[in-house]
């Protein structure tokens, strides 16, 4: 069986690998390397360990049996050529990505019945309850803004966060006449404008951010759900040292988000899931956050006379 083991950063290899990424202008991060496997590892060695063995080769230089010594010049470039062979499919092995498997979740079910969602496995989860912290019921804000939930892994700076707040405020921030049925994202508008206006109301309580490019918001066939995606240029103080360690001078953030009108009690229930794109990018934090978008589900609250 085949025993996924990663490389590290100290590992001997990972900067010969990160060069040969660099020299074709593919992003080195280490942590990408992970996904190949130690077999992969034990070709390569296998490889190189028969190309020396073949160069120390030493054929016969007899004069007095020419036979011998062409038989056994061919001999020699006979294993150089198969050794040559053997390297090259390891080390072409070795760069091939495995399909890893896709990381555990775990199903998270709001106590107080607002919402369920999967998480990974190994994110923290944050339930707030202080009345402080959450958003007042007519403005949408609280001290940790519109926000009731948060999971994430810290390490990697991944964040997944569901918020809440009436649907009239967010047209109403933003001097939109807010009357009318606003059951539905139709009733409400476009899928990038609105889209747009989630985003701008996020940005008010995030860090400095350079550029933003949104797209692919759609909405359901039931007009109930609203989802689309945002790519976010981060601020790096030191771009040449980030170059020095990670391969790259510029830093982005996937994020995929979904709001939803499910609730049915005029409130937005939204929930965003971002990575850094290195990590998005990886075979497994992506579909994991996909997944956690797609899983997430706001209740139906019953309806106040």
């Amino acid at each position: 069986s085949q025993l996924t083991r990663s490389f590290s950063t100290h590992h001997p290899l990972s900067n010969l690998v990160c060069v040969l990424f660099r020299k074709e202008r593919v992003n080195c991060d280490t942590r990408a390397i992970s996904l190949y496997t130690m077999t992969s590892f034990r070709l390569f060695l296998l490889g190189f360990l028969a190309l020396k063995s073949a160069s120390s080769f030493q054929p016969p230089l007899s004069a007095q049996n020419q036979h011998t010594k062409d038989t056994s010049l061919e001999s020699f470039s006979r294993r150089q050529w198969i050794a040559s062979a053997s390297l090259a499919t390891g080390f072409a092995t070795m760069l091939e990505p495995v399909f890893a498997e896709e990381l555990e979740m775990k199903t998270f079910v709001d106590p107080q019945g607002l919402f369920a969602l999967r998480v990974p496995q190994s994110f923290y989860t944050l339930r707030r309850t202080q009345k402080g912290d959450l958003p007042d019921a007519k403005t949408g804000k609280g001290r940790r803004g519109s926000s009731i939930f948060t999971a994430g892994n810290m390490a990697k700076a991944e964040v997944i966060a569901v918020e809440r707040f009436p649907a009239r405020v967010l047209l109403e921030e933003n001097g939109i006449d807010a009357s009318g049925d606003l059951s539905t994202w139709a009733s409400i508008g476009k899928p990038d404008a609105v889209a747009n206006l989630l985003v701008i109301r996020r940005e008010n309580e995030s860090p400095k951010q350079l550029s933003k490019s949104l797209y692919d918001a759609k909405v359901s066939d039931d007009g109930k759900e609203l989802t689309f995606r945002l790519k976010t240029e981060i601020e790096v103080q030191k771009p040449e040292l980030l170059l020095e360690q990670m391969g790259v001078s510029q830093l982005f953030r996937i994020t995929v988000a979904k709001a939803t009108l499910n609730s049915n009690d005029g409130n937005i229930m939204a929930v965003f899931a971002s990575a850094l794109e290195q990590d998005f990018n990886n075979g497994l934090d992506g579909p994991a956050l996909e997944d956690t978008v797609q899983s997430f589900v706001a209740m139906e609250q019953p309806v106040v006379a």
